[in-house]
């Protein structure tokens, strides 16, 4: 049994160096393709938190098929086994890690890079301190306020009275490892009643539980999004493809996106003198989002009008590797959603669908069964990041960071980090939710469910009997496909006069 042991150890120390090293060159090279020319030879403190940042998420989604598959190789052994307890350290520390990065690292790195590059050495780093000081000082304070007053684990247990004539009357038994258990033959009856123990948890658990909190509420709303809008806007690229236009059209169309652009110019002039030394207000920062939506989509579509002209650059298989992976996206949401019916709400009544194939492709090879779930989890954050995005540009309450190929400043890319970073830990709990088969017995899903479930005040969101994040996650979904589907259906105008509607709107929200 020893000599099996080492030699699942051996073989999953390779397959994590060989997946760890994959993950670290992709986001290497994610990074670099992703990014804006102008930020080439720059911003080298940013480059380092996004590339370790998205490492750190991709280690922390790929960590639960380890945690998986050394926790069922150590189900002989018991507690007792020393992978467990490293297991449970290694996730404490990617959690941690995690808190420091959104906390701390990325809020550094997006002052710094929102600096003014004219400013002298002294005063950007100082700048710089000072705001992440500020911004790591609000988060302490709410921290140290929420765990000291209700920092606390409220844990249902059963207390048991049994009656004996040996001890004359009732007395309650607390079976610990140094209690022994009572003498259960001169028992002659025995009563239960149901209470709640309440524990202090650790500042570690509490950190973990506010990540996965907050990753949960960005998770159900982008991901619900995300999950609809991921494979329609990729099926619309390819449906939208450019085409090719003669000298007559592309110079009519040209000419009125420079209409568009005098008339954006002429309205961000405006502005600008109107809040010159006013405060800045929720009003002023949907009307500046929205502003910048505009003026990326008018990028965007003199960027596809050169390519319409010039066809001789217009690459044929773009458009229909959209399609390809649009339809591949869509298989992926709706076997998401299948999956979550089943173990979720049908309580794996029906089957366990995914987590028994993950299963069979480990027992073939352990790489295997890690891709496949890596596929599902990664397309998981993917969807969040899409959503977030069509989140910014729908509703205006947070500035729109898109991530563009070759177009995508290091600003867009901290944040989208941070919000990889914040739901890897919440997606990690839903995947250990979604294939609980697959999790059995890891240190992750006993984490989640022996603390973080019955952490006063977030109970009734991480309910067993009401999967409250999870019908939130299939509200929001809903809504985006029907709103999708309503507006391919019955909200094709022509594009000019769609165009002349928001630019009236803006104008009357900047004279308002």
């Amino acid at each position: 049994a020893t000599a099996t042991m080492a030699v699942d150890y051996l073989v999953y120390g390779i397959v994590a160096a060989v997946v760890g090293g994959i993950a670290l060159v992709g986001c290497g090279v994610f990074l670099i393709q992703m990014q804006h020319p102008e930020d080439n030879n720059a911003a080298w403190l940013p480059k380092l938190i996004v590339l370790l940042g998205l490492f750190l998420a991709c280690g922390v989604m790929l960590l639960l098929p380890f945690d998986a598959s050394m926790s069922q190789a150590c189900a002989d052994e018991g507690p007792s086994c020393g992978a467990l307890a490293g297991l449970g350290l290694a996730w404490y520390v990617a959690f941690i890690t995690i808190a420091a990065f959104v906390f701390a690292l990325i809020p550094l790195a997006y002052f710094w890079y929102e600096t003014d590059d004219e400013e002298g050495f002294c005063n950007r780093v100082c700048t710089t301190i000072c705001w992440s000081t500020v911004n790591l000082f609000v988060f302490l304070t709410i921290l140290m306020a929420l765990y000291f007053s209700i920092g606390y684990v409220e844990l249902p247990v059963t207390v048991v009275q049994p009656f004996s004539e040996h001890l004359g009357g009732n007395s309650s038994y607390f079976v610990t490892p140094d209690v022994p258990p009572p003498d259960f033959q001169s028992v002659a009856s025995v009563s239960t009643y149901r209470a709640v123990q309440k524990i202090q948890t650790s500042m570690v658990i509490y950190v973990l539980a506010l990540l996965s909190f907050m990753g949960w509420i960005l998770t159900t709303i982008f991901g619900g999004m995300g999950f609809v809008a991921l494979p329609m806007d990729m099926i619309g690229a390819w449906y939208n493809r450019p085409r090719p236009i003669d000298l007559k059209q592309f110079a009519e169309k040209k000419l009125e996106l420079k209409k568009r652009c005098e008339e954006l110019i002429a309205v961000g002039k405006e502005t600008q003198n109107k809040s010159k030394g006013a405060r800045t207000s929720m009003k002023v920062r949907r009307f500046t989002n929205k502003y910048k939506k505009m003026v990326l989509d008018l990028e965007e579509e003199l960027a596809v009008l050169n390519l319409c002209y010039k066809k001789n650059e217009i690459n044929p298989l773009v458009p229909w590797a959209n399609l390809f992976f649009g339809i591949g996206a869509g298989v992926l949401s709706i076997s998401w959603g299948v999956q979550l019916i089943l173990e979720v709400f049908l309580q794996g009544l029906v089957g366990p669908y995914l987590s028994d194939v993950f299963q069979r492709l480990t027992e073939v090879f352990p790489l295997f069964g890690v891709v496949a779930y890596g596929v599902f989890a990664f397309y998981l954050l993917a969807v969040v990041v899409k959503g977030s995005i069509k989140f910014a540009g729908r509703f205006f309450l947070i500035s729109i960071h898109p991530l563009k190929i070759n177009g995508t400043m290091m600003n867009s890319f901290l944040f989208n980090t941070g919000i990889i970073l914040i739901c890897s830990v919440s997606c990690t709990q839903l995947c250990a939710t979604a294939f609980r088969q697959y999790a059995h017995g890891s240190a992750i899903s006993q984490l989640f469910v022996s603390q973080i479930q019955y952490l006063r005040g977030l109970n009734y969101f991480y309910s067993v009997d009401i999967p409250v994040f999870y019908s939130l996650l299939f509200m929001v979904a809903m809504v985006q496909l029907i709103w999708s589907i309503t507006c391919v259906f019955f909200c094709q105008r022509e594009q000019a006069t769609t165009v002349q509607d928001a630019m009236a709107e803006l104008r009357r929200e900047q004279r308002a």
